[in-house]
């Protein structure tokens, strides 16, 4: 990231020393777009002379539930189970025969038929944080605290290795990341989201923002209103005008090595493809209240259009620091009534409408959509307090047997693969582990499960280590 003293100086077309360095650095990430671009470029370069096609691939939205769904109380219900694991909420149909879903919601059980169930997930790790960067990585972490945070050898993000190995091939950010300023625990960033070992290079384009608010853009990719169209015209002889006025250009090497990749920066933030893809506002008001006039609902709506641009991955993150006054998924008090008043009525109606957005527009085969927590909600309702007493009204972390679903990228729907035993205690059949579900996000990307990535000091390491995908959602065999 290249660093320029004072805010008020202007290069001789006007624009400022501040605005360029916008171009140079994304906010406060400590990424580079430039880098980023420089990245993707060698990225390019390696699958152009290992003779893969530069084409557009397909492109996968996690949307990820921090806190974990209860999969008793919306996937994998039990309804003949005592009162206390079976809950409030009662089973309806789906448009797929022997398919049940959870009674609050309706849109989607009329759409079982384009998303599959796992009803096996299954791990250990029962703290936010490290669930968290286990469920996001498919990497076990060292420690299950509360006190887990980003680490320089944590390992990536599916998003990271996709912009490493996948990037995409238009003027828009291979890796994209919508929610709150932090996620995680006790004020800490949550591991699994970031690039860890590939570099900050690798660190996905983090849109903090509420898309749901007038007037929303990405500040970094926003042009400066001071620059008219006439200025614009002249943008490919931006680099020789900086290049002129601060000598630290000529002299560093390094710097001058990177003046086709500013370039490069400079045409994203100007290009149409980069500025209508962040464009939410071109959307129709009835698609927008389709998808719900609320933060989750207008992200996952903004990833639909970044996809539809080329971007490779994007996570929308539903949650943020776990103590802070929202409705998150993490229901140790008020399960029943917070499910059913807060949050699965929103999780309907703009889950459904994203997989109807991208059937419609023709893309829900090249877009794989995966719906996941951390973890599950224990089975029997009541926990253990801090001070050793109970709450007879949520249920805890449980990692043990949950389940979450993928719709699109060629995913068969209408299935359910593995299942639980009567209370959801444990899995009987089919276990999925983190592992294997990264694997299976690479593997709808285009990614081998045995490729191998390198980290910073050029060291060759697995970009999933033992998991398998599970082909079944594509009608495979194991």
């Amino acid at each position: 990231m290249i660093s320029i003293r004072g805010n008020k100086a202007r290069l001789c077309d006007g624009i400022t020393r501040r605005d360029f360095v916008r171009v140079g650095a994304l906010g406060t990430l400590g990424l580079g777009l430039p880098q980023l671009l420089q990245a993707e470029a060698q990225a390019a370069e390696i699958a152009k002379a290992a003779g893969k096609s530069t084409k557009r691939e397909k492109s996968v939205i996690l949307f990820f539930l921090m806190g974990g769904q209860s999969q008793l109380d919306m996937w994998d219900m039990k309804p003949d189970a005592p009162e206390m694991i079976r809950g409030e909420f009662k089973p309806i149909n789906t448009n797929v025969d022997g398919i049940q879903i959870c009674e609050h919601m309706p849109l989607l059980a009329r759409r079982a038929d384009k998303f599959a169930i796992i009803r096996s997930m299954t791990h250990h790790v029962k703290n936010h944080a490290p669930a968290g960067y286990y469920a996001l990585s498919g990497m076990a972490p060292k420690r299950d605290t509360v006190s887990l945070g980003l680490a320089h050898d944590d390992y990536p993000a599916p998003g990271s290795v996709a912009a490493l190995l996948k990037p995409a091939t238009r003027n828009v950010p291979s890796y994209v990341q919508l929610s709150p300023p932090i996620v995680g625990d006790t004020g800490l960033q949550m591991p699994g989201l970031h690039a860890g070992v590939l570099g900050a290079k690798y660190d996905p384009l983090k849109v903090t923002n509420d898309p749901n608010q007038s007037g929303f853009q990405v500040e970094e990719l926003s042009l400066p209103v001071e620059v008219t169209d006439q200025r614009l015209n002249a943008r490919r002889s931006l680099l020789e005008l900086v290049e002129s006025e601060f000598a630290l250009a000529k002299e560093s090497p390094s710097i001058g090595r990177m003046g086709q990749f500013y370039q490069r920066a400079f045409n994203l933030v100007t290009s149409p493809e980069a500025r209508k893809a962040f464009d939410i506002g071109e959307e129709s008001p009835k698609l927008r209240e389709r998808y719900g006039r609320n933060i989750y609902a207008q992200q996952l709506l903004l990833a639909r259009r970044l996809v539809e641009a080329g971007t490779r991955l994007v996570t929308i993150v539903w949650g943020g620091p776990i103590n802070a006054p929202l409705d998150y998924w993490d229901t140790h008090q008020g399960n029943f009534p917070k499910q059913k008043d807060k949050l699965i009525p929103i999780f309907d109606q703009c889950y459904s409408a994203l997989m109807d957005d991208l059937q419609d527009r023709g893309m829900l085969e090249d877009t794989l959509v995966v719906a996941m927590g951390e973890f599950g909600r224990t089975p029997r309702v009541g926990q253990i307090t801090a001070n050793g007493g109970t709450d007879s009204t949520g249920r805890d972390h449980w990692p043990f047997c949950y389940s979450i679903t993928l719709a699109g990228g060629g995913v068969r729907g209408g299935q359910v693969i593995g299942k639980s035993d009567k209370t959801t205690d444990m899995y009987e059949e089919r276990p999925v582990t983190p592992e294997d579900l990264i694997a299976t996000i690479y593997h709808s990307l285009g990614i081998s499960h045995h490729s191998e990535m390198h980290d910073q000091l050029n060291r060759p390491l697995p970009v999933v280590r033992g998991g398998e995908p599970v082909l079944e959602l594509w009608g495979s065999k194991v």
